[in-house]
């Protein structure tokens, strides 16, 4: 018995109430969880009767010959003894090696005797063939993640240990070792022999556990089940149909049910089966051993065809590289530049494009086409402009086929680089069907939106085209459209509502025109204008105070891109969501989505702009606002570079925000926001931020804006529109530094009132004190909430989990 143990304190008060209650518990975990530990510690001054299914595997009978039997004339089952101290106590471990009928039959016979209280140990969820009886019984059941020691634990470990150590490190070691028992104990060793916490340490831990799991616990698992886990180890994940594809084996759902019950390392959630990391490290090491390099590739090559057939092409090409199949590597790399950038996968492959020679990338259009675009993303101009050049020499050399291949190439590219921008973009447009209709030319896979929910800030920057918007739906309208083809249904219509809806027209005329171009995307569109139809609908709704329509809206969409498989638009529906919730000040919703946003400070990708303005506003609601404004130069200087009037208007009034909450100056940014949106007549872009940009208002002054501002009746109704969305949602970027410690419980009392809508005279009648009191607390509380009236009060301590 390990003396210096610490139980994991959530898993012994279940063990206590399964004691009180004399009710049969079952404890399960992956190895290192210390299941067997808990038990003995808890158990350690009592008397009890412990049986193993490791034991005699091959006579499994032998297990139970000393089992209890049935008392005579003991009662019915679930019938109790007068005190808890008189059952007697069994404890079956390892239950997920016992196969025996027998032994599981006596189990089940010995579940709810009342002169018997017994603890099944397991390294698997509840198997089933206990599943009735524990729906009928209703066992306590511990969990692995009741299992896990906690912070506080661990440096309790380490302290009983006498070792030195610094809340940092502890931190560390939980993070590293997911309070796994073992791994705990290992590191505190390694500690004693002088080592410390960190990357090192850990990475020598991780393998001899991967070491210890190969030699004492991948043995113990039948030898046709471990062959196939040995096999499908090339991958991570998988579903059901890859793992017959990579394996061979016809029994694999079979198989697949002897492994969830052989142990906590393999999960499966909505079809996917997921095997843990240090498992995948014993079994690929285990693999070698047995199958060897050869065998192995061959069982990655299938996984990559797999991936290949299911337009997975960023693991295929992992998978491809990893058995050395460079010929496929090559035709993934031009199967992928065929796409745009809003399907492809450009900025995740680019180690492979830019690993290319130069006389490879020069044998094929496409992968020309495809450089010069992957430049662009990666904001080197020259660098496009070079490819673009090499793809225009290219054309001059080639007929036929070739040459109609790299020129549609060059009129997608004269469309959709990105750096260009949009100012030359009708002159093109003039040119193009000439070059379509008359040459046999056909134009490749366009996206206009980048995934964005916009058109007019989408895959290129049209704010230019907004001073003209309804002339140019019907003189440019039509031939966008016959240009586009497919991928330019319902783009007009989407544009001219969009440009409407910014400039605050007509309500109805603006959701006609939204709705009709849904409806034209339905038939034979692209699901990416249809996102943007709906995106704007959301807008459109969360601006008139309809949140839930916003959200039913965008709740079926979100449905139906699940359903047709549209994948690529799910980061940005995601990020759509958060908006929502920020409006609402919901600050789980918010966190939960901030630990999927992309991370700018690793690496900065211009397709990711949409989540990178969304994760600012998210930086801005904690009050990480160095974090914000680092975040928001990354952005000002891709919005100048790639001439992106809204994302450089939308930069400057989201860092006057934050300048103004550091004390920095902040009217220049501001200023420029707001003469930039009102040279193009644009409201929504400003007012959405409702309570975040009347605080700016207000410290500005009016009279000071309006000798700034030239246009005094767009900013009269700037202001009355940005009131009123503060009024619909006054906690929308609220600073809330505000938590349970700074309130007193006289103030948390007085919140609480208030928020069953007592009065300031009721209040006091209740708590029996002044009401000036009440008034002066009541003053209190709203300053740290950084609220001006008890309704936001209610909400914002709501949010806080104050309340």
């Amino acid at each position: 018995m390990d003396k210096s143990y610490i139980a994991p304190e959530v898993a012994l008060r279940k063990l206590r109430a399964a004691r009180g209650l004399q009710q049969t518990i079952y404890i399960y975990g992956a190895t290192g969880y210390g299941k067997t530990e808990l038990v003995r510690q808890y158990l350690s001054n009592r008397r009890y009767q412990y049986f193993s299914c490791r034991e005699d595997r091959e006579k499994p009978e032998e297990i139970f010959s000393f089992w209890p039997e049935r008392e005579k004339g003991a009662g019915k089952p679930r019938e109790k003894r007068n005190t808890k101290d008189q059952a007697s106590v069994i404890v079956v471990d390892d239950l997920h090696l016992l196969k025996s009928e027998e032994g599981r039959a006596q189990i089940l016979e010995t579940i709810g005797r009342g002169e018997v209280w017994l603890i099944l140990i397991g390294r698997s969820p509840m198997p089933l063939w206990l599943m009735q009886t524990y729906v009928k019984e209703g066992f306590l059941i511990v969990t692995e993640e009741d299992l896990r020691l906690k912070k506080k634990e661990i440096a309790e470990y380490f302290q009983r240990q006498q070792l030195s150590f610094t809340e940092e490190e502890a931190a560390y070691v939980w993070e590293q070792t997911q309070g796994n028992g073992y791994v705990v104990r290992h590191t505190a060793l390694k500690m004693q022999e002088g080592k410390r916490p960190g990357p090192q340490l850990t990475q020598e831990i991780q393998e001899a556990f991967v070491d210890y799991l190969e030699s004492c616990i991948l043995v113990e698992w039948d030898s046709d089940l471990l062959e196939f886990l040995m096999k499908i180890s090339v991958v991570e994940e998988f579903t059901l149909p890859m793992a017959e594809l990579v394996s061979g084996d016809s029994r694999v759902s079979e198989l697949l049910e002897r492994a969830l019950e052989a142990g906590n390392f393999l999960t499966c959630e909505e079809g996917v089966y997921r095997l843990r990391p240090e498992l995948v490290g014993a079994l690929r090491k285990r693999a070698a051993k047995v199958f060897g390099s050869d065998k192995m590739a061959d069982y990655a090559y299938n996984a990559g065809l797999y991936y290949e057939m299911h337009d997975q092409i960023v693991p295929a090409l992992v998978m491809f590289e990893q058995c050395g199949r460079k010929e496929r590597v090559k035709d993934l790399l031009v199967r992928n530049a065929r796409l745009n950038p809003g399907n492809g996968h450009y900025f995740e492959l680019r180690r492979y494009y830019l690993q290319m020679r130069e006389e490879e990338v020069e044998e094929s259009a496409v992968l020309m086409a495809g450089m010069s675009m992957l430049y662009s993303l990666l904001l080197q101009e020259d660098e496009s402009e070079y490819w673009y050049d090499k793809l225009k020499l290219f054309v001059q050399k080639t007929k036929g086929g070739q040459r109609r291949e790299a020129l549609s190439r060059l009129v997608y590219l004269d469309i959709a680089l990105p750096h260009r921008g949009s100012i030359d973009m009708l002159e093109i447009m003039k040119r193009v069907p000439s070059l379509l209709f008359k040459r046999g030319i056909r134009l490749p896979e366009f996206s206009v939106t980048s995934n964005c929910p916009s058109t007019m800030n989408g895959g290129k920057d049209f704010c230019h085209w907004s001073k003209d918007d309804r002339k140019l739906a019907v003189t440019v309208g039509r031939l966008v459209e016959r240009v586009l083809g497919r991928y330019g249904k319902g783009l007009v219509k989407a544009a001219l509502g969009e440009s409407l809806y910014e400039k605050g027209g007509d309500t109805y005329e603006i959701l006609t025109l939204l709705t009709r171009a849904q409806m034209e995307t339905e038939g034979s569109g692209m699901m990416e204008i249809e996102f943007a139809a709906v995106g704007l609908q959301v807008r459109l709704n969360v601006f008139h105070g309809e949140m839930q329509t916003a959200k039913a809206l965008l709740g079926a969409f979100d449905g139906k891109v699940r359903e047709q498989r549209a994948l690529q638009l799910l980061p940005n529906i995601a990020a759509l969501k958060c908006r929502l919730a920020l409006y609402e000040g919901d600050r789980n919703t918010v966190e939960t989505w901030m630990e999927t946003a992309p991370d700018e400070k690793k690496e900065f990708y211009v397709m990711e702009r949409y989540r990178y303005l969304t994760k600012v506003r998210c930086y801005i609601f904690a009050g990480a606002y160095l974090e914000a404004q680092s975040l928001l130069e990354k952005l000002r200087y891709y919005a100048e570079k790639f001439h992106r009037i809204y994302i450089r208007m939308e930069v400057n009034l989201l860092s006057a925000i934050v300048k103004q909450r550091m004390g920095g100056e902040w009217k220049e940014d501001f200023l420029a926001a707001l003469k930039e949106a009102g040279k193009y007549h644009f409201f929504r872009l400003i007012s959405e931020e409702g309570a975040a940009v009347k605080a700016l208002f207000a410290s500005a002054g009016r009279s000071f804006l309006e000798q700034e501002l030239p246009d005094k009746e767009w900013f009269s109704r700037l202001l009355l529109e940005t009131g009123e969305v503060a009024v619909r949602y006054p906690v929308y970027l609220k600073r809330q530094l505000a938590q349970m410690p700074d309130f007193c419980e006289t103030a948390l009392a007085i919140l609480r009132l208030q928020a069953e809508g007592l009065s300031v005279n009721q209040i006091s009648e209740r708590l029996s004190m002044k009401a000036a009191t009440v008034k002066y607390h009541t003053k209190e509380n709203y300053r740290k909430l950084g609220v001006s009236g008890k309704t936001d009060a209610v909400l914002a301590a709501r949010n806080l989990g104050i309340l």
